[in-house]
């Protein structure tokens, strides 16, 4: 799997021919990642700030969406949660309030929130036929526990539930009603979240993957220890020991969402040292996710979905890891 911003489907060709040729047979393309993809009328309801920032055309994000599916390969819209500026501003009554932090942040607790990312993911499918949506952001600030000690914070905790039971009962509600459009529903999490503690932004791996059809985790490389080059010039090792964590937690609920996990495809960090991670760091990421028995599948994570960077990774898509 590749992922493809929306910015870029004006090259959607390009990513195509590249699919095509190295037997990538899933392409995530963004919704909503701070600005929309298109103009939805979902948005024009419920968040005018964003419906007035779209990137494409409607028709032009619908004719690669098309292109994707007539090549016959699965095509997930990637949309971002709760982190969403344009909807905080349109709706500071959802947002999380506190000195910790200022950040316009829809707090997870909000059913507005709820209700708008639920229609527009809907939306999404019934107008372009996605065959899956996927939730990124599905969490609660990273400043959350200083939050959580702060006085000052409001949360809008109408219903006085934990944070991980409030994303929990979110994903029991988007995954129910997504189905019903047909379309399978994902959801990324922190590589964190699959340790045997509640994280305070409110991902727990078990109460997710226990709902959604998809989870993908973001186990990458420079993010383990920034001050600790082994992690990022070792990605099979670093890899492989979360994911033998990780297969143990899928193994506590008798049924577990396939676990398909997004990999580290850009050069990493942008300090000393740098490692190029190239189609030999892709394949050594993917193989230690086989054995450590996650074998549902990775995506690669480039956020500027860069050609040139999949052109030099192409051939790790071809592998067989199995």
């Amino acid at each position: 799997y590749l992922n493809a911003g929306s910015n870029v489907i004006n090259n959607i060709d390009s990513y195509l021919d590249i699919a095509k040729s190295s037997g990538v047979n899933a392409i995530v393309l963004d919704i909503k990642d701070g600005a929309l993809a298109y103009p939805s009328e979902i948005a024009k309801e419920y968040s005018m700030t964003a419906y007035n920032t779209t990137i494409n055309q409607l028709d032009t994000y619908k004719n690669a969406v098309k292109k994707i599916k007539d090549a016959k390969i699965y095509v997930i819209g990637r949309i971002v949660v709760f982190n969403d500026v344009h909807y905080g501003k349109d709706h500071p009554e959802d947002c999380i309030q506190s000195s910790v932090s200022y950040q316009l942040w829809p707090s997870a607790y909000s059913r507005g929130a709820w209700e708008y990312n639920v229609e527009l993911a809907k939306e999404a499918v019934e107008l372009m036929g996605f065959n899956e949506i996927q939730f990124d952001y599905v969490r609660f600030p990273e400043a959350a526990y200083n939050m959580s000690k702060s006085s000052t914070t409001d949360f809008k905790n109408k219903y006085n539930e934990e944070k991980a039971e409030a994303i929990q009962n979110f994903l029991f509600y988007a995954t129910d009603e997504i189905h019903k459009k047909n379309a399978y529903l994902s959801v990324d999490v922190f590589g964190e979240c699959s340790g045997t503690y509640v994280t305070s932004y409110g991902q727990y791996w078990p109460a997710i993957s226990n709902v959604v059809d998809v989870v993908s985790s973001m186990p990458y490389t420079d993010h383990f220890d920034r001050n600790n080059s082994v992690y990022w010039t070792n990605p099979y090792q670093t890899v492989y020991k979360w994911a033998k964590d990780t297969a143990v937690r899928q193994k506590e609920i008798p049924t577990p969402g396939i676990a398909r996990t997004w990999i580290t495809a850009y050069d990493t960090p942008y300090w000393n040292p740098t490692v190029v991670y190239d189609a030999s760091k892709i394949s050594d990421q993917a193989q230690a996710l086989v054995d450590a028995g996650l074998t549902g599948g990775f995506i690669t994570w480039n956020s500027a979905s860069s050609l040139y960077k999949y052109n030099q990774i192409k051939s790790a898509f071809a592998k067989d890891y199995t």
